[in-house]
């Protein structure tokens, strides 16, 4: 019962004490007879926190699910490795599968998000792996513990990119920009080819003259629901490849980009058609990355809650700016959307110039 009641730190710290409380600890993680109160260390240190478990050169962290990282392996050219990892218990499950990359001339190729419909079940049912390509006309589907990977491609005709994706049960939604809509694919049938995409809704209305801005999926893992999330900034933009009159990919800027405003709307199954719904978060809390965002409520944050602040958004991200040193700016902090401000944490606490690519994810045992 105390064990229940413990924060993962302190439940890890037990098997400091003697050899019985190390084989007690070793057993219940190994069984999965109890797990301790999840925490978010970045939240209770106000800080970016590096993996404990070194990476190798060619590894990089690309999305997270239920406690488990997902990292891609970029050793072999032309192939993509993958693996969960627990940097809690530093366990690995390794995805046997290598996915074959898209060759396009003059362009590297490389996954840039992945997203797991639940984590790593040691029988493979019902986890699949979807990935987001860098050339934005690409997903990688993968169903745990099979032979090959799945490929899908926007109709030829729809003029259609894909810039970010996310898992509700066997449904995957995947932002289209060209088109300005939500694509929903079924999971189920990519395993007789590709699936077909279906429009489920098209993009909230964005405020006039919002130029700069990035949109992200997130959702709640308890409720199932789905959110889309606009970030708003300032920016000057350094350089920029165009891939249509309708889209186009920014590269750099000239100077760090700040962030200014945030936008949240949840998908309403209830309406038709189908829509968003411009709502508050009350008593939830996003979390937003470019390759992690999430929508959890603060009762789920048990021992942090209070330190998490409802009606927020937690954002960690990135932007590439040549001209400074280091060459990629971090904005990391926390919007309230009570009073539209902006609280960033303390820059004494970002010592990592070199991260590039930050992951929300909940710690836990297994």
């Amino acid at each position: 019962m105390i064990m229940k009641r413990l924060p993962l730190k302190d439940y890890l710290r037990l098997r400091a004490i003697c050899r019985s409380c190390r084989e007690t600890v070793s057993n219940i993680i190994e069984n999965k007879h109890c797990c301790p109160l999840p925490e978010m260390p970045s939240l209770s240190t106000k800080s970016l926190l590096c993996l404990r478990t070194p990476l190798l050169k060619s590894n990089k962290c690309i999305g997270s699910v239920e406690g488990w990282l997902i990292v891609v392996d970029n050793s072999d050219k032309g192939f993509a490795k993958f693996f969960f990892l627990n940097p809690v218990t530093d366990v690995r499950i390794t995805i046997p599968s290598k996915l074959h990359l898209p060759s396009i001339i003059g362009q590297r190729i490389y996954v840039r998000k992945m997203t797991a419909s639940s984590k790593p079940n040691c029988d493979g049912s019902d986890c699949y792996l979807v990935g987001l390509l860098s050339d934005y006309c690409h997903i990688a589907i993968y169903k745990l513990f099979e032979k090959s990977w799945t490929i899908v491609e926007p109709d030829k005709d729809s003029g259609t990119y894909f810039t970010d994706i996310e898992i509700i049960g066997r449904k995957l939604y995947v932002i289209g920009s060209s088109s300005n809509s939500i694509l929903v694919y079924d999971l189920k049938d990519s395993t007789n080819g590709p699936p077909k995409a279906q429009v489920l809704a098209e993009f909230p209305r964005m405020p006039a003259g919002s130029s700069s801005y990035c949109i992200f999926l997130a959702k709640d893992k308890t409720l199932r629901e789905l959110y889309f999330i606009s970030m708003f900034y300032n920016c000057e933009i350094e350089t920029q490849r165009v891939v249509s009159d309708r889209f186009s990919i920014i590269l750099a800027y000239a100077k760090p980009p700040h962030v200014t405003c945030f936008e949240v709307f949840k998908l309403d199954t209830n309406k038709s058609p189908i829509g968003w719904q411009n709502v508050r978060l009350d008593d939830k809390v996003v979390f937003l990355s470019c390759c992690k965002s999430m929508v959890i409520s603060r009762d789920e944050l048990n021992n942090i809650e209070e330190l998490v602040r409802g009606n927020s958004i937690y954002f960690a991200v990135t932007f590439r700016c040549p001209r400074y040193n280091p060459s990629t700016s971090l904005e990391f902090g926390m919007f309230c959307l009570n009073d539209s401000s902006i609280k960033y944490f303390p820059e004494k606490t970002l010592k990592h110039g070199d991260v590039l690519h930050p992951v929300w994810f909940v710690p836990s045992l297994w």
